[in-house]
């Protein structure tokens, strides 16, 4: 009994770790680039893509929580066939069920951030995205206003082009009246965009 008091407690802390660590790399990488790290540790290791040093840095410790998650995991189907009261047998089994539904929103959360994506990243913190317009979301605000009154140039952004209805707008003007779905080509200072882009573990490098 004591050691199954002390293995719970195993637990409960290597849940708050690993759920402070999340939440901390989410402020880092934002939540799409958190997920993307978590799910190559979980599919994919050791890790075969190139890592620069800060990355490197922020792999060591997403690696220790996930490889002793998957463990935790392992002891919890294990300790099923030797539980000595049903109690514990729920409580294996919500645990678990916790786990897959982790597991489950880890795996969403790519599609949820996918309104901007970076196509080409440039130095000084500029570089080339691509946006989806969406009527809900972060970019709600573009849709069903022109360039012009968006005045992107103040904001060092600017519209390469536009995709619509499988046509290609090239270098639109400023009358140009953005719609839902538009996919836009934009140049410009990444700090500036109306959605924050997935940094360094973005989810278009899957």
């Amino acid at each position: 009994m004591k050691n199954a008091v002390l293995f719970y407690l195993l637990v409960l802390l290597w849940t708050s770790g690993a759920y402070y660590h999340f939440k901390r790399l989410c402020r880092h990488q934002g939540t799409a680039g958190a997920a993307y790290l978590y799910r190559l540790l979980i599919r994919d290791y050791p890790v075969t893509a190139s890592l620069n040093g800060d990355q490197d840095r922020q792999l060591m410790p997403a690696a220790f929580l996930v490889k002793t998650g998957e463990l935790i995991c392992l002891v919890l189907l294990l300790r099923i066939f030797w539980v000595s009261w049903w109690g514990e047998a729920v409580l294996i089994l919500l645990l678990l069920g916790a786990g897959a539904f982790a597991l489950a929103h880890l795996a969403t959360l790519h599609s949820r951030t996918g309104e901007v994506r970076c196509v080409y990243p440039l130095t000084d913190g500029y570089g080339v995205y691509e946006l989806i317009l969406k009527p809900s979301g972060p970019v709600r605000e573009w849709v069903g206003t022109t360039l012009a009154e968006l005045d992107l140039r103040r904001k060092e952004l600017l519209v390469l082009s536009i995709t619509r209805a499988g046509k290609v707008i090239i270098f639109p003007k400023g009358p140009e009246v953005l719609m839902a779905d538009d996919r836009l080509l934009v140049f410009g200072k990444t700090a500036t965009l109306p959605v924050a882009p997935p940094a360094d573990f973005g989810p278009d490098m899957e």
